[in-house]
Parts: structure tokens; sequence; C-alpha cells
């Protein structure tokens, strides 16, 4: 700053300001702050049950419906990732795990919502924990009694003097123990924090399927290695949003090969915990921030009514009801077996109709990213959304048919139509996030600014008007000049300071709004 050349100088301190707000024509080109007009995600979007709850829970929560919805869909890939997959072409198939982030900032009752979306999941976890509590009470007694009998033959065979009684002894020790089984692990359907070491072990014990939803953005924390002195632990993570193979190595245990392991999240973290996060080694690189579907909904927060007499102020029992009952029956769908009687997803087909709207989609993303495109720098977020659209689709279709047989159906036009209504709004969130995740921690506290002038529809204000309307945000004038010359720098503003009038108070900095953008304001 103190290098501008402006000509006519005033200071804020030891900043040099304008004394004059430059011509017109004279304006730099303008940079857009990463604030995008992103479209919004309507709660509709997702058929029947769901999108009726997901309507009504944003309503009474006074929430954006893209965070209701988002957090729906998540629940509902739960149960899909167990049972279904998705044939998109032939040697193109897709598990119907689902990776979303809906970024919002604290204050916006983001708990509320994730606790309502999950409640089915969480009470489904507990009746089933309940009804196996005797049977895993039964094992756990026969496996005491198997060894303290083998304990007793071991013990047995140590005070054997003749060969034939040690043999005898050690023989019947070791067929008892053999007949020790580990009791029925209770089942689980999702997590909020976990070692990748113990993560593996639960894919492994789960059915190779759980999900990690959270409020907050933790996994990220434990991937950039919160439990590996820093080391990043990402190659579970990455199979298991694809399906890969993976061997898992679990301390004083036998390893475990899991052959299609399958990882749904959802989360909703504050915005400023996404930011930076292409900085952690491998994240970009290795195609981890590229796999998630986000959503960065505007906050509504002042704005809200919170009055208990306003419509919509109570969650319907019939909605809250038909969602419950929906989750409950995707969860209860049974497997596929294959030859070996193992159990497997079944395999969902596309309608010709529903492919052929999937193929233009997918070609269109193509061309985006080849150079000069819309797409050009972020391959690694668009070339999964084609993938991730036919993965939409899958848990859409499992909604639309959640009380009976999903495999028997293949996916509708109409149904993939909402899917990639879904896919495209992610990928425009997406492109905004990737910018976000890579950028100026700086650019935040600039657009409070920005959004305080927009508000006000102003064309110039004091700074000392702004620092009182945004002391909340800024403790120190400083802080407040810092955004005010990224906006600069960026073409949105000017500083200017007026030569003195007289004796007393120098007259406070003005901040000239740029005339084609405060034009559009009148």
């Amino acid at each position: 700053a103190q290098n501008r050349n402006f000509g006519d100088i005033g200071d804020i301190g030891d900043r040099k300001t304008r004394a004059t707000p430059p011509a017109d024509d004279a304006w730099p080109e303008l940079v857009e702050l990463e604030t995008p007009d992103l479209p919004r995600l309507r709660a509709d979007v997702l058929p029947g049950w769901a999108g009726a709850f997901a309507q009504a829970l944003a309503l009474s929560t006074e929430t954006p419906p893209e965070l209701a919805t988002g957090l729906a869909l998540a629940a509902a890939a739960v149960p899909c990732a167990r049972r279904l997959r998705v044939q998109v072409s032939h040697g193109h198939r897709e598990p119907s795990n689902l990776w979303l982030a809906i970024g919002l900032p604290p204050g916006n009752r983001k708990s509320a919502v994730h606790s309502a979306c999950c409640a089915p999941l969480v009470e489904w976890e507990r009746e089933a924990t309940a009804s196996m509590a005797q049977e895993i009470r039964q094992a756990e007694s026969e496996a005491k009694t198997l060894q303290a009998r083998a304990n007793a033959a071991r013990a047995a065979a140590a005070r054997a003097k003749e060969q034939y009684e040690i043999l005898a002894a050690a023989n019947e020790a070791a067929a008892l123990e053999a007949q020790i089984s580990p009791p029925p692990v209770t089942p689980q359907l999702w997590t909020s924090d976990a070692t990748p070491e113990r993560l593996g072990a639960m894919l492994a014990d789960q059915g190779e399927c759980m999900a990690w939803l959270s409020s907050e953005a933790g996994i990220f924390d434990m991937l950039a290695g919160r439990y590996s002195k820093g080391i990043p632990n990402l190659d579970l993570v990455l199979k298991a949003w694809s399906g890969d193979p993976e061997r898992v190595d679990r301390g004083g245990r036998p390893p475990v090969y899991l052959l299609s392991p399958r990882l749904t999240i959802g989360l909703s973290p504050q915005p400023e915990a996404l930011r930076g996060l292409a900085n952690q080694p491998g994240f970009r690189g290795r195609g981890l921030l590229g796999r998630f579907l986000y959503l960065l909904p505007p906050s509504p927060l002042g704005f809200r009514d919170l009055g208990e007499e306003r419509a919509g102020a109570c969650l319907p029992e019939g909605v809250a009801r038909a969602y419950r009952q929906g989750i409950r029956a995707m969860l209860d769908w049974h497997p596929a077996l294959d030859q070996e009687g193992r159990e497997q997803p079944h395999l969902l087909t596309l309608s010709r109709p529903a492919y052929g709207e999937w193929l233009d989609f997918a070609r269109a993303v193509e061309h985006g990213m080849r150079p000069g495109g819309e797409y050009e720098h972020a391959p690694d977020l668009a070339g999964k959304i084609p993938g991730g659209a036919a993965r939409i689709a899958a848990v859409l279709h499992g909604i639309e048919n959640a009380h009976g047989r999903p495999w028997e159906t293949a996916i509708s036009l109409a149904t993939m139509e909402q899917a990639l209504e879904i896919a495209a709004a992610c990928l425009r969130h997406g492109m905004a996030a990737m910018l976000l995740m890579g950028g100026d921690p700086g650019v935040s506290q600039a657009q409070k600014v920005w959004a305080w002038l927009q508000r006000g529809r102003r064309t110039e204000a004091s700074l000392r008007d702004a620092y009182q309307a945004l002391k909340g945000s800024f403790p120190r004038v400083s802080a407040l000049v810092n955004a005010l010359e990224l906006l600069e720098e960026r073409g949105y503003l000017v500083l200017v300071t007026p030569a003195p009038t007289g004796a007393g108070r120098p007259p406070s900095p003005r901040i000239i709004i740029r005339p084609d953008l405060a034009g559009g304001w009148l």
C-alpha cells in the first residue's frame, strides 16, 4: 500500500490513500470475490416423503433448504450404500454412497437439522442392539465357559507326568479354544470420530459399509494426521469412496481384506473450517476434495422470525413419521447373494431415456474441462460429477421405492432429471468451495464489508461509519482497512481522504464504490 502512487495522498496511519477517486473510465478491471451467485436447491427436489420432510424441517428450523436437503440425502444414502449399486453403462458401475458437505456459519441450528435427519439411523441402531443383547450375552457366556474349560485342560497338561497325558490334555485345550467364536457384532451405521485404523475395523465388522455423519469438519483433521503425528492417512478413505479393495492391519488382530468398502459422509461444517483445506498435503492432489458434493447456501442469520406462532414453526408429526418409516424401510432391505452365498448390493439399471439424459450431462461437463473451459481448473471436481449424478439417481430411486424392491425397476427419466439438477447445483457450489478451500483468509473479511455496503445500497460511506457498523467483526480499525484494501485491489472501491477544510478533527476517509456497481443499486 505504501508503494502505490496515487498523486495527492492522505494518510490512514502509515497507509496511503487518494485525495480524489479515479475517473469513471480509469477504474481497474474488476476481480470477483469468492461469492458467486450460486443456484439455490429446493427441498422438494427430493422425491416424496424425503422432500416433504426436508421442506418442513427447513421451515421449522428457519434454515436454508439446502441444509435439510443435503443431510436427508446423506441419511438416505446410508441404507442405499449397503444394498444398492448402479450400472451406468457397460463396464461402468457406481456404488451409491455419497460424500456431502453443506457449509454454514455457526448459529444456524445445524445440529438440530443434523439430529432430525439422523434420528431414524440412531433409532434403528438402538433397536437392533437391544434385539441382539440376549444373543450377545449368551455367546459371551459360552465363550467364557469354553475358555475356562480350556484353561483347566491346559493346567492339567502342566501337572501331568506322562507324555500321553500331556498330549491328551493339550489337545483338549486346543479343541475347546477352537470352538470359541467371537460374539456377534452389534450393528453400527455411523460414527463421527475414529482413527483411520478404527474406521477400517468398523467397515470390516459392519459389512464394509459405514457413514461418517457430523455437523463439524473433524474428519479432515483425522485425515490430516491428528492421530498419526501429522502424517496424512488417506488411502482407506479414498478407496472407501470408490469401493476399491483395501487391506486393513489392525494391531493385535489378523489383517482384514475389504473387498468393496463403502463410506458415506454427511457434514455441515463452518465455511471457515473449509478454508485452506486445499493446502493440506494430498487433499487436492490425490482427489480427496473433488469427491465431495458441496452446497454453500446463504446464511439467514439476522432475518429469521424465531416466533413459535409463525407458519411452519412445528414439524408436522405425520411428515416426521413418514420420513422415519421410509429410512427404516430402506434399512430393512434384504441383500443380494452371490454364487458363494455372500451378501452383496443389488444392481440398479438406467432406463434408456435416463441414460441418454445422463450422457448429455456427462458430455457437457467433459467439454467444460477442455483448455479455456469453465471447469478447466477443477478437473478433480468436475471429473467426478457425472458419476456422482448416477449415485444421486440411485439414492433418489431408493427413496421412491423405499417400501418395495427398487432393484426390480429401472431408474426413470424423471428421477435422473432430479439427480442432474442436484448434481449441477453441487458442481456450481463445488467450484466456489474449491476457491474457498484454497483462498486467502482475508477474502472472508472483505466479503463482510462488501455485504454491508450492498445491503445499504451505499455508493459511498465514511470509514468511521463502517467501523461503527462492523466493529463486531473488526476489533481494530486496521483490520477493517486491510479488508477495504483487498476490495480496492480487486477494483470494488477506493479509499479517499478529503483534504482538511480547517481546524479541528481531520475528515474521516471516505469509501467510494465503483460507479458501475453503485449504479446498479440506484
